[in-house]
């Protein structure tokens, strides 16, 4: 795979998940992100070529590749057992979302709350492309994401082994008050035309809509499951704070 953008090199080259075996950087091109690539890569005894404009461009086949691009023998796909060894308390799974944008920043998100593992259906679904990589800013390098061929087939398996299923859906009747956040979640968001399919939305244990107090009807959904995911982190964090509450000190600062 190729893949271009500092920050998507900069998280392969840290990642221990990833096999960069080459660079290529724009010729006369200086700056302290470009420098670090450079030391890094030199780290890790990798090839670094110092290449003109047009043969970055030609290589990265889009204009956003600021100046670097790598190649990388990266096996980004993983079970369904290798997420449930670790006992995850919250994943996400995709229903049919097809925008490498999208599935870029629901990635990125998904790190940032704590999504021990990401489920995308093998068909009719966007995969692991270097634009998506790009729009993780790589932090699709530290997630396991499992490729499935039957979705329903895999939420009847994580119910099986204890999760609760949320959906977002705009229609959805339930709000997050409903969801108990002390037992482990399965998080589903529906793609960008049809939103959860009918057999998704049924395997559902709760579907959550959020409140629109503005004109217009919905969000983007990688922004709706960004509130929801971190209305999920938040609540587990309250609860967790009333549970051990911090010791404050009486003592007067100097």
């Amino acid at each position: 795979m190729i893949i271009y953008g500092i920050h998507p090199v900069v998280e392969a080259l840290e990642s221990q998940a990833s096999q960069i075996d080459r660079i290529w950087i724009t010729r006369g091109r200086a700056n302290s992100r470009l420098k670090k690539i450079i030391q890094l890569a030199k780290a890790k005894d990798i090839s670094v070529q110092f290449e003109s404009v047009g043969v970055i461009q030609r290589k990265a086949a889009a204009d956003n590749h600021q100046g670097v691009v790598a190649r990388i023998g990266l096996t980004r796909y993983t079970d369904l057992e290798a997420v449930l060894k670790d006992d995850p308390e919250l994943l996400l799974l995709l229903d049919g979302v097809e925008d490498p944008q999208n599935l870029g920043g629901l990635l990125r998100t998904a790190e940032a709350v704590g999504v021990e593992g990401i489920f995308i259906p093998a068909r009719r679904s966007c995969g692991l492309t270097p634009t998506v990589v790009k729009a993780s800013a790589g932090a699709v390098m530290h997630q396991k994401v499992v490729r499935v061929g039957n979705l329903v087939q895999t939420l009847e398996c994580l119910k099986e082994r204890g999760f609760w299923v949320v959906g977002l859906d705009m229609k959805g009747k339930n709000s997050f008050q409903d969801v108990g956040t002390d037992v482990p979640l399965a998080v589903v968001v529906g793609g960008e035309h049809r939103g959860l399919r009918q057999l998704v939305r049924q395997h559902c244990d709760f579907l959550i809509s959020l409140p629109m107090q503005g004109k217009i009807s919905s969000l983007n959904l990688s922004v709706a499951a960004g509130v929801l995911l971190y209305q999920i982190m938040f609540a587990r964090w309250r609860k967790r704070e009333r549970a051990c509450p911090r010791q404050r000190s009486t003592a007067i600062p100097p």
